[in-house]
């Protein structure tokens, strides 16, 4: 580096004391192709950061008259290896320092204009160090950038462990799981959906495994819409979790029918996924564990006999559900069984009676008895309850009446 003129040296401190306005300069002519105006808000804070970096650190070297060494440049690498993890391409990286060097120096003819000697030293002996300033700074990041990528694949699975041991084990820690979501380059306050997959999954060690799950992730983001880094997934509970992103905005009522949709043509495309329980959508760490515990709960939850089904949506028990958080209505819905549990035929009987939708011949059909027995049960169940068949609320109640039944069953 050279030694700088008095003069220089007054107008370099000035600058330095106050890069705000040239940091910002560069900042503002930088973020204006669509490439940067499309990255996230911690993105551009990082590329503000590496803006003031750059400069604050140029002025530190033309001040010192020393190039800077391995530990100027530490700092600035962790922004790299963010960049990485976060998929900022490597050109936009080294534009937003072309950008710097640019700017600063454009800085600096202001600053020379009415001084010939000062633009005589400008160009002869401080623009040579500039630009070898500046391609230091290029080949640091270039280098640090491909070592980084080539790190990449076990710090992202690092990082997906934590992400996973956040939502299971510490919910209400909001501030590392944005941080970790973050890092991942995800969106932390989009809304998810959860699936939890039960895979046909042989006596295999760990790292098989999870060879495996990433080759049923990876088909489940093409069935699902979205692009495979856009997927967080987990083993919990001997299942595959997936969260899903969903759109914002969107109705929850929509978004469950849009993912019972895509979970079938899912289940139907991966022969090893035996079932799959879908979640209602849901917001940050305790909305995404939420969902997760959502769909493990529609997995198991044990309809009668085989029904063939293989996606299981919370949403259908979401009021039995419900009902069992409400001691009262528990026990007001469990006692409406129990008056006609000591006539156990009457129970089967009510129960393929709600499943065939209050259709007496094929009720009759499916329980094998003549259509005058059914009647016979229909109107013996009646008078113990007190109740109508032919009323919706007495339907609705005794509906789920039995999905609490099955649910509590499950938890046996």
């Amino acid at each position: 580096m050279p030694a700088i003129s008095l003069r220089l040296r007054e107008k370099t401190t000035a600058l330095a004391n106050s890069p705000s306005p040239l940091i910002d300069r560069v900042y503002t002519t930088l973020t204006s192709p669509g490439e940067y105006r499309a990255l996230s808000p911690a993105l551009r804070h990082d590329v503000a950061e590496s803006i003031a970096f750059s400069v604050n650190l140029w002025f530190k070297s033309l001040l010192s008259g020393e190039l800077p060494t391995a530990a100027d440049l530490s700092g600035f690498e962790q922004l790299v290896h963010r960049s990485v993890h976060q998929f900022v391409p490597l050109e936009l990286v080294l534009r937003a320092l072309r950008q710097s060097s640019r700017e600063l120096w454009r800085a600096y003819i202001e600053l020379g204009e009415p001084d010939g000697e000062l633009v005589g030293e400008l160009l002869f002996d401080v623009s040579p160090c500039l630009f070898d300033y500046f391609d230091i700074m290029a080949r640091s990041i270039a280098r640090c950038y491909q070592d980084e990528q080539h790190r990449q694949p076990r710090w992202r699975n690092s990082l997906r462990q934590l992400l996973s041991n956040i939502l299971f084990y510490s919910p209400h820690d909001a501030k590392s799981f944005r941080k970790t979501a973050e890092a991942l380059g995800l969106d932390s306050a989009a809304p998810r959906i959860a699936l939890a997959l039960e895979v046909a999954m042989a006596a295999v060690d760990s790292r098989a495994r999870d060879d495996t799950l990433g080759h049923i992730s990876l088909a489940a983001s093409r069935h699902l819409k979205v692009s495979p880094d856009d997927l967080v997934r987990a083993w919990h509970r001997e299942r595959l979790i997936i969260w899903v992103p969903c759109t914002r905005g969107e109705s929850i009522t929509r978004s469950d029918r849009l993912m019972a949709d895509r979970a079938i043509k899912l289940a139907h495309a991966l022969p090893q996924v035996r079932r799959i329980g879908v979640g209602l959508m849901n917001e940050d760490a305790r909305g995404w564990a939420l969902s997760a515990e959502e769909a493990l709960k529609a997995l198991d939850f044990k309809s009668r006999g085989h029904d063939g089904k293989r996606v299981y949506l919370y949403s259908s028990i979401v009021m039995a559900e419900s009902a069992r958080q409400t001691d009262t209505a528990s026990r007001y819905l469990t006692s409406l069984l129990q008056q006609i549990s000591s006539e156990p035929e009457l129970v089967s009987t009510l129960e393929v009676y709600l499943e065939q939708n209050q259709r007496r011949r094929q009720t009759a059909l499916v329980l094998g008895i003549h259509p005058n027995t059914l009647n016979y049960r229909i109107e013996r169940i009646e008078s113990l309850l007190g109740a109508s068949l032919d009323d919706v609320g007495w339907i609705s109640k005794l509906d789920i009446a039995f999905k609490l039944r099955r649910s509590m069953l499950a938890d046996c």
